[in-house]
């Protein structure tokens, strides 16, 4: 059984970061970013689907974000397509949980995996610089 995922936090991040950078911006009007890059594991091992935010500690400024493969790697984007995030201090959310429906209309939900401090309450932190930044994240949990 296939499942698609439609995880109501993501969308709602989504929609958040269309109405900022509206449709996407050309390269020339993008503000300075640096690439980022890394491995999310949860006691040790690698934490795949994971959806990490890179939330700029300026409010008003976009957050960039990816999802973990199964290897628990994970790339930046920024205003869709852009690979990256702004240069400067993020406040970063990772989280597993969510709901949706399977090809068969099945309504599901995950159970989220990640204690508060790692998403709602978040106390990850990341300084992101020009050039290529690897920023991994060692979590402990249930």
């Amino acid at each position: 059984m296939k499942i698609v995922a439609v995880r109501p936090w993501a969308l709602g991040i989504g929609g958040l970061i269309m109405l900022i950078a509206g449709c996407g911006k050309p390269a020339a009007e993008l503000p300075p970013l640096g690439k980022v890059s890394g491995v999310v594991t949860l006691n040790g091992e690698p934490l795949p689907k994971a959806a990490i935010f890179f939330v700029p500690t300026d409010a008003e400024d976009q957050a960039s974000n990816a999802v973990t493969d199964e290897a628990g790697r994970y790339e930046l984007q920024f205003a869709g397509n852009q690979p990256g995030a702004l240069i400067g201090s993020h406040r970063v959310e990772i989280r597993t949980g969510g709901e949706g429906y399977d090809d068969e209309g099945n309504f599901f939900e995950n159970k989220e995996r990640l204690p508060p401090q790692y998403h709602a309450q978040s106390r990850l932190t990341a300084e992101v610089a020009e050039g290529s930044n690897e920023i991994n994240f060692d979590l402990k949990g249930r």
